[in-house]
């Protein structure tokens, strides 16, 4: 039953290389969609339109499958060509001989052809390679698209380079706030040494106070204080009673004062 072929069938994009042509041993129709400009976002179909022929084509070292774009004369298939979409017929009997192939490698060309001037002779142009890719065994198990892989790694090393560019940046903020605190901290300190030595400065202060003499004012001298127990003058002779009795009050009185 034949089946139409419109739009995108599938949204993933394969680059060079990529394993993303399966065969089984039987007729396969294949469609690819071609793209200028493949890698990146603002990628656009090819056009392939316009008296191009494009060809799907096997090699091996002693060996070349040149399969020809699907004839869509007659055919229920639908192709927009426009937008980059080929299809390819490989028969049952091409499936097996490159099946049988020592190498893996595709490649989809294309050439134009025009005719001369006399209108029945076709010209056609040199051939051109738009897309190499790898081809499997349908029922192996080989990785099929290392594009995908790749950009999902790349996806993955810039989200990490993101993390270690933000844990950079909070580091550095960090340190900066470490810093602060440092200039703080140091002042802190000084100023934790002043009041010590204020402390230490009034400390020696009060010790001085505490170990001082309170009392102000003349005191009586040693020689007085023995005359005035002696009774004696400083020439030898006695004073009189009322004599020490007005030196006693005196003594008294200055002491007091």
């Amino acid at each position: 039953m034949a089946v139409s072929i419109q739009g995108n069938v599938n949204s993933t994009i394969y680059g060079k290389g990529d394993v993303c042509l399966k065969i089984n041993p039987f007729d396969n129709f294949r469609m690819f969609t071609l793209y200028s400009n493949w890698k990146s976002d603002d990628r656009t179909p090819l056009d392939l339109s316009n008296g191009q022929k494009v060809y799907l084509i096997f090699k091996s070292k002693n060996k070349e499958i040149r399969i020809p774009e699907y004839d869509l004369i007659d055919s229920e298939y639908t192709v927009d060509k426009v937008n980059g979409q080929v299809l390819f017929k490989i028969s049952k009997k091409n499936a097996v001989d490159i099946l049988a192939m020592d190498t893996n490698v595709f490649y989809i060309t294309r050439v134009y052809e025009t005719t001369d001037y006399t209108g029945n002779n076709v010209v056609s142009s040199e051939e051109e390679v738009l897309y190499t890719g790898l081809w499997k065994d349908e029922a192996s198990n080989t990785v099929d698209n290392y594009t995908s892989q790749l950009k999902s790694v790349t996806a993955l090393l810039e989200d990490r380079n993101q993390q270690i560019k933000d844990l950079m940046e909070s580091n550095a903020k960090l340190m900066k706030q470490n810093a602060e605190y440092a200039e703080i901290i140091t002042s802190l300190q000084e100023e934790n040494e002043k009041m010590s030595a204020d402390i230490t400065e009034l400390e020696t202060k009060l010790t001085e106070y505490e170990s001082g003499n309170e009392y102000e004012g003349t005191l009586v001298g040693e020689a007085t204080h023995h005359t005035i127990v002696t009774g004696l003058r400083s020439d030898g002779t006695n004073y009189t009673e009322e004599q020490l009795q007005d030196a006693l009050k005196m003594y008294e009185e200055t002491i007091k004062s």
